[in-house]
């Protein structure tokens, strides 16, 4: 914090008295060659080439090579190859550099090299063009062995400073710094060690491969560091997620009288992107406005993405329009702003910009397509999200994943779990399941208690590797523990013993919690707090609550609760509170749940005031119930959940008026519970979803029949439970039988 004040402070203080000089110059008119020209001059190059007698010299060959390298233009360095080789220019060794360099950006490397074995004479330039050919490819370890190559030739020329530098992009690229501290060497012995250009090709290698302190030492000891010098190590320091090292190093270059330029302006701009602090994002943009980068595409697509990506959707979009520039129009941009809208929670602006990209011709482009399902997704429009999806040309493994996911967070696990088995063979064997995609489907079986495709799950994670995955091992625990098979997940977590982390401890936690296993989720939090190496956060403190709760441990989990702050001080959020309310409730001390919430330092919500009515109907205290319905009615008044709970305390006290009189003031008002729902699964095929008083199965009869067999010899042994004067009644509401304790 103290280094983000001195960079704030720094750069609301510091005057920008100076501004960047731009070489408005242009070239000689003889370098310009336009579209039209070119096509000219290849006209009259062809027709000259029968005649022998050329309109082009070597210079002119080198400027029209040098232009199709530029624009990267393998068609026309093609045709200028041939029209050489006619003319017997290709023989000119700076034509032939000239060509070896056009055929390198054009990403034609295999040309490139049998230009380079016929060439009979080979200068410093023709080893650079190769090199730094490789390197443009992203082949840096070939790149590396041309250098080599050329140290152990004995006809070869001595390496440049051109030469050097790019041999040390290759390290970088590579992320080799023991290469790149072998290339260090040889340039100290070779002497370029006080050369201002190497220098700075030796901080970029030093940046991206991590070795900042490195960097830094050759920063500290040029004696004319400029902006090259700067932006190469504040670069690297982003790279490797040295956040507050990049705007300290920032501070410094202003310090030192450098101003930035377009690619330092990109990397701070990123790292106060990926810091998420709001604080910094003015001062980032309004360095911008004072540098006059408000005409540069990448900067202005830089900050607002910032925007967009930390959810400042007005920001990001108001940037968009006051910096609207033709080549920000790109599809990473629109992505970045829908992504903002879902962020934000704002759908109306994601309506609007995903009408923006159709009539802009985004469509089809999957990585908008991507933001826009994402979006539906995140607001729980399942239809729409899906609908995008269907109408998907190009399905990337990001587009299953989020509908996959989508499916599984709104209770439609079924459809989830169909798309799981789709994206094989939908995707031609092109698309392979990654962690993401298996986190999801596991989630989803866990949702449904499906253990039979959770452990058809579990097999393919073994198979495919992702077995060492924390969080997919953390998922297979959950799942376990709420199929019922909590030996199962008490093994996986054993044999987790290198990869544990403290989510692997709270699924376990959850598990035992999930059937009663109180002692055991104690025993298991015990573990956790006197390991050492890691310690309890707040999720474990709920889960171990609750777990307490849902055995009577209520000593226990208030000890817990109680713990947290004075040990680890963790504040209690709501579900801490909601979790002790449970606790509470469900050991029957009522009036003490009443009273924790009136004493509670914050605001009670419907999730505290819900678990006190919920355990009213277990104990049938009317009077806290009613309270706590009153409070519920302040903060809820449109929700059917409470009525349905309060009308059933009534019903278990006896009171059929008031509970009658509850259920039609909710007919009145319209308002509706949602109806709860069970899932059947029988060896993994038979599957069937029902609602209480169903009747849609072909077997509704002997279902019914069967239940109520089961119900008559509950109720037997329910009756003989009691002693002398208790006695167990039943009563219906719906199609549902409930049974009363009379004493």
């Amino acid at each position: 914090m103290l280094l983000r004040s001195i960079f704030l402070c720094h750069l609301k203080l510091t005057p920008v008295t100076y501004r960047p000089t731009h070489n408005k110059s242009l070239p000689p008119p003889d370098q310009v060659i336009s579209t039209e020209a070119r096509n000219i001059l290849l006209r009259h190059f062809y027709h000259k080439s029968e005649e022998k007698n050329l309109f082009f010299d070597s210079a002119a060959s080198v400027r029209c090579l040098s232009f199709s390298a530029a624009q990267q233009n393998l068609s026309f360095t093609a045709s200028l190859h041939s029209g050489l080789l006619k003319s017997g220019f290709h023989s000119n060794l700076f034509v032939a550099n000239s060509l070896l360099d056009a055929y390198s950006k054009c990403g034609r490397m295999g040309s490139a090299l049998k230009l380079f074995d016929r060439m009979p004479l080979r200068d410093v330039v023709s080893w650079t063009a190769v090199i730094s050919g490789h390197c443009h490819t992203g082949a840096a370890a070939a790149a590396i062995l041309v250098f080599l190559n050329m140290l152990t030739e004995g006809t070869a020329p001595h390496p440049n400073e051109f030469t050097v530098s790019a041999v040390l992009r290759a390290c970088g690229m590579l992320r080799d710094e023991k290469m790149g501290r072998m290339v260090h060497g040889h340039l100290v012995a070779a002497g370029f060690s006080h050369d201002a250009f190497v220098s700075n090709s030796l901080i970029d290698m030093y940046g991206k491969v991590g070795s900042i302190v490195d960097a830094e030492k050759l920063v500290s000891r040029l004696s004319c560091r400029d902006v090259v010098s700067w932006s190469a190590i504040i670069s690297g320091s982003v790279l490797h997620g040295m956040f507050d090292k990049a705007l300290v190093l920032f501070t410094r270059m202003l310090e030192d009288g450098i101003l930035p330029n377009t690619a330092t302006m990109l990397s701070i701009t990123q790292a106060c992107s990926l810091m998420g602090e709001p604080s910094l994002f003015a001062c980032v943009h309004a360095w911008l406005v004072k540098l006059e980068l408000h005409d540069c595409a990448p900067v202005v697509k830089s900050l607002v993405m910032m925007y967009a990506k930390n959810g400042f959707l007005d920001e990001a979009i108001e940037a968009f329009l006051q910096f609207d520039l033709p080549e920000c129009h790109d599809p990473d941009l629109i992505a970045a702003l829908i992504h903002g809208c879902a962020l934000s929670g704002s759908l109306e602006h994601g309506k609007v910009i995903h009408g923006y990209s159709i009539k802009m011709g985004f469509f089809p482009c999957t990585i908008v397509e991507n933001s826009v399902l994402d979006l539906y997704a995140k607001h729980r429009y399942v239809d729409s999200a899906h609908l995008i999806f269907k109408r998907m040309g190009n399905r990337d493994i990001v587009s299953w994943n989020s509908m996959i996911s989508c499916f599984a967070k709104n209770d439609r696990v079924e459809e989830a779990l169909q798309h799981l088995g789709q994206v094989h063979d939908a995707s031609g064997g092109e698309l392979a399941l990654d962690f993401v995609t298996v986190l999801g489907s596991i989630q989803a079986c866990s949702t449904i208690s499906s253990l039979e495709r959770g452990q058809i799950l579990h097999g393919f994670v073994i198979k495919a590797g992702f077995d060492s995955d924390s969080f997919v091992c953390n998922a297979l625990i959950d799942m376990y523990g709420k199929s019922g098979r909590v030996g199962l997940a008490e093994q996986l977590f054993q044999e987790m013993e290198g990869t544990r982390d403290v989510g692997s401890w709270n699924s376990l936690i959850a598990a035992y919690g999930i059937h009663g296993d109180g002692d055991s989720a104690l025993r298991v939090f015990e573990e956790l707090r006197s390991g050492g190496r890691r310690n309890p956060n707040a999720v474990s403190f709920v889960n171990v609550i609750s777990a307490c709760g849902h055995s009577g441990l209520t000593m226990e989990g208030y000890e817990c609760f109680k713990s947290m702050q004075r040990d680890y001080g963790i504040e209690p959020a709501m579900e801490h509170y909601a979790a002790m309310v449970d606790l509470l409730g469900r050991s029957g001390k009522l009036g003490e749940a009443e009273e924790f919430i009136r004493e509670m330092p914050v605001e009670p919500g419907p999730s505290i005031w819900g678990s006190l009515l919920g355990a009213c109907r277990l104990h049938g205290s009317v009077e806290i119930a009613e309270r706590a319905a009153a409070e519920l009615s302040v903060m809820e008044p449109d929700c059917g959940v409470w009525r349905v709970t309060l009308s059933n305390v009534y019903a278990s006290a006896g009171l059929w008026e008031e509970a009658a009189e509850v259920r039609a003031e909710m007919r009145r008002k319209g308002s509706r519970k949602e109806a709860g729902w069970s899932y059947v699964e029988s060896r993994g095929m038979d599957k069937f979803k029902f609602v209480v008083g169903d009747t849609r199965h072909p077997e509704t009869d002997r279902i019914y029949e069967v239940w109520r067999s089961i119900n008559e010899h509950l109720a037997d042994a329910f009756v003989e439970s009691f002693d002398g004067g208790c006695q167990a009644v039943p009563y219906e509401i719906g199609m549902s039988t409930r049974w009363l304790k009379i004493e």
